[in-house]
């Protein structure tokens, strides 16, 4: 069982933000960097982290507004990725070849890393990757919040939930026009189960992709894969690292 330790570094930003993870270390030339969903926390992925095959080097940050003492939304998608650039060569964890993880909320995130950084960013999984929208349930919760007798009374991780999912929708479409630039080996993982974002946004992003992306319908599989199916997760880094010539383990 791989064993993983607390990690503290940087956001470079225009104020520079201080954030909080794991890292399970690797002697291999691997990194996969993971960008957790909306709230999300590391936590989620301890089954994850413990399961990762020898020699890959595994990174699960807080992203940008859901770190300790964090307390406001972060909402551009070029300060999420920016979170990405520590774990870069010359940013201070050594020089790696990089896989990003996306899930949820983050699968958009892990494609933007790709687009952003094209000499690091080698290959990308997305799990349960919010492209369009969640199901109708979730929106009308969505829109319960703003409710001005109930927003007083929503947490403050809650409200980042909100802004977030809201901040997303403006910024999806300009990258989505990019993701037919992306020639790199891309993984799309999405259970048939999934109650939050329906397998549909897994299809539709497909439509988006070229040649050398892979969808991974996993039955039985809920929003919560990285939970449920690890070794799955690492299955799809594993096929990225074959395609790119590599050794996975």
């Amino acid at each position: 069982m791989a064993q993983y330790h607390d990690i503290n570094f940087t956001v470079p930003l225009a104020q520079p933000l201080e954030t909080d993870g794991y890292l399970v270390p690797g002697n291999g030339e691997w990194r996969v960097v993971v960008f957790h969903g909306t709230p999300g926390h590391p936590l989620l992925f301890t089954r994850f982290l413990r399961t990762t095959p020898a020699g890959i080097e595994v990174v699960i940050f807080s992203r940008p507004g859901f770190g300790k003492g964090h307390k406001d939304a972060v909402t551009d998608f070029d300060d999420q990725v920016a979170a990405l650039k520590p774990f870069l060569p010359g940013g201070g964890y050594g020089t790696k070849n990089i896989i990003t993880v996306g899930v949820s909320y983050g699968g958009a995130l892990a494609l933007k890393a790709a687009l952003d950084f094209p000499a690091a960013v080698k290959g990308v999984v997305t799990v349960a990757a919010l492209i369009d929208e969640p199901y109708d349930y979730a929106l009308r919760l969505e829109q319960l919040g703003k409710h001005p007798n109930i927003e007083p009374f929503v947490p403050n991780r809650w409200q980042k939930v909100r802004e977030e999912i809201a901040g997303r929708r403006s910024q999806i479409g300009p990258l989505f026009e990019q993701l037919k630039d992306l020639s790199i080996p891309i993984e799309v993982l999405h259970g048939d189960f999934d109650a939050l974002v329906p397998k549909s946004n897994a299809e539709k992003l497909m439509g988006y992709l070229g040649p050398n992306a892979h969808l991974d319908i996993v039955p039985g599989g809920t929003h919560y894969l990285e939970l449920q199916f690890p070794r799955r997760l690492h299955g799809a880094v594993r096929r990225i690292i074959e395609r790119n010539g590599g050794s996975s383990g």
